[in-house]
């Protein structure tokens, strides 16, 4: 009980006055962020994780229909186009992801064989779907 009755005169006495500056809330939460010690390794894991798929095979009706659908295009048209990225470069088969992208159309550049369009540039051999909104 000895330690108790020492401590008698500061108990109940509120806190005591600092001779800092009182720190914001959001600045004192950033004191206590996580520490990533190997910054990016979380993406590149994730990175790894991911399931590439071979290039899709495309049917020659097919590919005339989206010849078409890239001829029918007018610059300003919004589309929607779904697309194969490459991201296996060795080996003997192409393996990436479909991506979906939406913009405006600008046009194409037949030298490249790039379809552009506000929000992305495309490989002509590359386009799977194109769709209007």
């Amino acid at each position: 009980m000895n330690g108790y009755m020492e401590y008698m005169d500061i108990m109940g006495g509120g806190r005591p006055a600092s001779r800092r500056p009182r720190m914001a809330r959001e600045d004192r939460a950033k004191l206590f962020a996580p520490f990533a010690a190997l910054r990016g390794l979380e993406e590149s894991s994730r990175a790894r994780e991911t399931r590439f798929v071979p290039r899709p095979d495309m049917a020659e009706d097919r590919q005339e229909q989206l010849d078409r659908r890239l001829r029918a295009l007018r610059p300003g048209d919004r589309v929607t186009v779904t697309f194969f990225q490459r991201r296996v470069w060795d080996g003997p088969e192409e393996l990436g992801e479909i991506h979906t992208v939406s913009g405006r159309y600008q046009g194409t550049r037949t030298s490249p064989g790039v379809m552009v369009l506000d929000s992305a540039r495309i490989t002509l051999r590359d386009v799977l779907d194109i769709g209007s909104r």
